[in-house]
């Protein structure tokens, strides 16, 4: 994992802070909120990150939260934390696989639940 020149964070060792993400935004508007020149940017991720798909309305891209919140893990990891694009997917894939076990676990723990409050009324 090659890391490059980070930029500085804005407050010492945390994440840069961006104003709550509107419902939807077009690439014009996401790249400003990064502080990109441009949307090129956004457009090539876009082929480095398989899960970072926004809409697509007459040509013209548009990001939802969800896309949004993806962006400021993609922006801190490789602006901030000097990633390389592949380290990032990397890490963002790891993070959601976590998310997807933990997820899991806590639906089986649900259904063992209900099945001894079940039980306990029965035995009651």
């Amino acid at each position: 994992m090659a890391i490059t020149k980070s930029k500085k964070l804005p407050n010492k060792g945390e994440r840069p802070v961006y104003p709550e993400p509107k419902l939807i935004s077009d690439i014009n508007e996401v790249a400003k909120r990064y502080g990109f020149e441009n949307t090129s940017k956004l457009r090539y991720w876009e082929t480095q990150f398989p899960m970072l798909r926004p809409e697509k309305r007459g040509g013209d891209r548009i990001y939802n939260r969800g896309d949004i919140e993806l962006l400021d893990e993609i922006v801190y990891l490789v602006e901030y934390k000097g990633h390389q694009l592949a380290a990032a997917r990397q890490l963002i894939e790891s993070g959601r696989s976590q998310r997807n076990k933990i997820n899991r676990a806590i639906e089986q723990l649900e259904t063992v639940k209900a099945y001894l409050e079940n039980l306990k009324e029965v035995l009651t």
